[in-house]
């Protein structure tokens, strides 16, 4: 049922923006912007469906224009936010998750970052 998650999430976020599955490949240069999704983890809601955390990182290098990352986060949150999908297994239904934006400073000057969080619950079928 993941890799059927991440085939639906990565549907919605891949025109917007290049989107990876945990992590930007170390086989790749890094080419900005881009996303990473993740779910940190996943707690059993009961025995027909399980609460997944949600993580959608946006990473951008247009250190004086914040346009650019704040396009991106808000189009993909109007995507993700009171979603659901039904498929011949399972339903998924996404919504925000408190605080549901974040700002994360990076290391490198330049970089920009966006976080998302949303509860994604998938029930069984």
């Amino acid at each position: 049922m993941m890799l059927e998650l991440y085939e639906i999430l990565s549907n919605i976020i891949e025109p917007i923006c290049p989107c990876f599955v945990d992590h930007y490949p170390t086989t790749l240069d890094k080419v900005y912007p881009y996303v990473e999704i993740s779910f940190p983890n996943v707690t059993p809601n009961n025995s027909f469906s399980d609460n997944n955390l949600l993580e959608v990182s946006i990473w951008h290098n247009l250190d004086t224009d914040i346009m650019a990352i704040e396009t991106i986060t808000d189009t993909i949150h109007k995507l993700l936010n009171k979603t659901h999908y039904l498929t011949s297994n399972m339903h998924v239904s996404i919504n925000r998750e408190t605080p549901h934006r974040i700002v994360l400073n990076d290391e490198m000057i330049g970089i920009q970052r966006r976080k998302l969080r949303y509860k994604v619950t998938i029930y069984k079928i």
